[in-house]
């Protein structure tokens, strides 16, 4: 009878829907954990920041786990199965119970926008939250829109907040309730975000190696104005300069607007700054570091790149073939654009709170670069 007991009561317990089978690992729970930015919100070790801290699971079954991303209860966005997979979910909730508890939430990863900030860029900063992962002016996400520019309104900006895996099927941004996010405060943002400072143009500029001769090396930049035909926009007085690698010498280059090579600091704009200078106080107010601006830079000057349009540039470089050592001397190569670019000269000023990675006039995206692996 005993034995009869012990199988009836050990079957009963597998069959439990409150007993949870599933198991995850740790390891791909941290790489899904940073992979999708959970991070920017619950901390660099979980010890919290603008979202709870998750460290030490929190006290949560694997269920409530789940349950918080796919139904959350507050203002975080839901996350489909096809962005996280319940195995996914898992992992990380392994992950977080790796994590030693913390007696405070940590700091937010951006800080909010200060009280002189127009409206929407508060509610943007501090009460969504959007500017965890999208920084103080939505750089990536207002060039994302500008590709679209021709159908945008209100009701096309309300659709990527609130049903925004329609689009993005297995994006990293989930979506957001419009009863945690009501229409009025969404349409702050937009007034702010969209209409006060104006969409981006999406444009960028790609490096690859091309064919090597002797002792000359050929690379191709690629430039493409990546809005969507009819609809996104068009951009004038196109810069784009390539930082050439001290010791070396371009022999020649081709493309629209080939300029040849010339000192840097005679150029009159900078590079891109690779990361944003975050706001060390309630003010809002960063200085932009000074760059280096010696050195060379094969240029070009295109005055015009429509909707969809791509340029083929290319520049021979002489020496030694490449190595990563010499990709990464490329380091700082921009494309620059005069317009659009983002409205700084409203009344109330919109733009306290600013991306310094961005110029003060015009727009600007680091040139992307070759990889070559290592030998």
């Amino acid at each position: 009878m005993r034995a009869i007991f012990i199988t009836f009561f050990t079957f009963t317990l597998m069959q439990s829907p409150n007993v949870e089978a599933q198991t995850g690992d740790p390891a791909a729970g941290e790489g899904d954990y940073r992979g999708m930015l959970c991070y920017f919100c619950h901390g660099d070790e979980a010890e919290g920041g603008f979202g709870p801290d998750l460290a030490g699971g929190r006290g949560l079954t694997l269920d409530q786990f789940k349950r918080a991303l796919r139904q959350p209860w507050g203002i975080m966005a839901s996350y489909t199965e096809e962005q996280l997979s319940d195995a996914r979910i898992a992992n990380i909730y392994e992950y977080m119970k790796t994590k030693p508890r913390v007696e405070k939430p940590g700091e937010w990863h951006w800080l909010g926008a200060p009280e002189t900030a127009p409206l929407g860029q508060q509610l943007y900063m501090q009460t969504i939250g959007c500017g965890q992962c999208h920084e103080p002016e939505n750089g990536m996400g207002r060039a994302w829109l500008g590709e679209n520019a021709g159908e945008m309104s209100f009701e096309y900006f309300a659709k990527q907040i609130y049903t925004h895996t329609d689009k993005y099927p297995k994006g990293r941004m989930g979506n957001f309730s419009p009863i945690r996010v009501p229409e009025p405060v969404l349409r702050e943002v937009y007034q702010w975000m969209v209409l006060d400072i104006g969409l981006r143009a999406s444009v960028g500029a790609v490096m690859r190696l091309g064919e090597r001769q002797e002792n000359q090396t050929t690379f191709n930049v690629t430039v493409i104005n990546q809005g969507v035909k009819d609809l996104g926009l068009d951009v004038y007085g196109i810069t784009l300069f390539v930082k050439v690698p001290p010791g070396r010498t371009i022999t020649s280059g081709t493309g629209t607007g080939y300029m040849g090579v010339q000192p840097l600091a005679e150029l009159g704009l900078e590079p891109r700054l690779p990361l944003a200078p975050h706001a060390h106080d309630d003010t809002g107010h960063v200085e932009r570091p000074e760059q280096d601006l010696s050195g060379d830079v094969v240029v070009w000057k295109i005055p015009k790149i429509t909707v969809a349009e791509i340029e083929e540039l290319s520049f021979v470089l002489s020496g030694p073939a490449p190595t990563s050592e010499l990709i990464n001397q490329f380091s700082g190569s921009t494309i620059h654009w005069e317009s659009p670019g983002r409205n700084l000269n409203a009344s109330p000023p919109k733009m306290i709170y600013r991306d310094l990675r961005l110029p003060d006039t015009g727009d600007h995206e680091l040139v992307r670069l070759p990889r070559i692996q290592a030998q």
